[in-house]
């Protein structure tokens, strides 16, 4: 190959990956969002993990170690919400979030509707889908380094999410770094190319 035809090469697209490849980066964003939202509102995750399974094909999880009380809707929501923003290229819309719920967030859907039958803190379900859309945009390049960390080591761990929001203080509910972050007084690190991080 030639430097022309080098120089020439157009970067990779959602629509040039192999549907397993796709599905693969969709959960690690699903289980970015997750792991993000849940650190961002004070909580703290043991790993958010991606396996890769004969039977069942890609799945994800995220193990909470705490979660602030009334918050869990807003964490549950995150990961589909953040799956949908992911491929829809910018904010949702509600098809397209509603497809993502009908589909790979079908578990926590479910969680979503048993939590606000069960809601004793008012409706933090309809909280949820007013205060994450917003937390996550804000933190959206955050988002995306978890993810990117999640589909190439198979885990981030809270200290991932700390660092991919460029929190120092070991974050939880006291942490003023993540207050100012969930108040708008503080941005999260840029995004990060593979090109920048070599470079850097």
């Amino acid at each position: 190959m030639t430097a022309t035809t080098k120089a020439r090469r157009r970067p990779l697209t959602l629509a040039d990956l192999t549907e397993e490849k796709r599905r693969g980066l969709c959960v690690a964003v699903h289980e970015a969002g997750h792991a993000v939202a849940a650190t961002v509102l004070g909580g703290r995750i043991t790993a958010a993990v991606l396996g890769d399974g004969k039977t069942f094909g890609v799945l994800g999880r995220t193990v909470h170690r705490t979660v602030p009380e009334g918050t869990w809707p807003s964490i549950l929501y995150a990961g589909p919400w953040a799956e949908a923003r992911f491929i829809a290229g910018r904010r949702p819309s509600q098809r397209q979030l509603f497809a993502v719920l009908d589909g790979s967030g079908h578990l926590d859907s479910k969680a979503l509707c048993a939590a606000a039958a069960a809601d004793v803190y008012g409706d933090t379900s309809a909280e949820a889908r007013l205060t994450v859309p917003t937390l996550l945009e804000r933190a959206w390049p955050s988002v995306i380094s978890v993810a990117q960390t999640i589909h190439r080591t198979g885990e981030a761990r809270h200290d991932d999410v700390c660092e991919a929001l460029g929190i120092t203080d070991g974050g939880g509910l006291t942490s003023t770094q993540l207050a100012n972050l969930r108040a708008g007084l503080r941005s999260v690190p840029p995004f990060a190319t593979d090109r920048q991080r070599v470079t850097a």
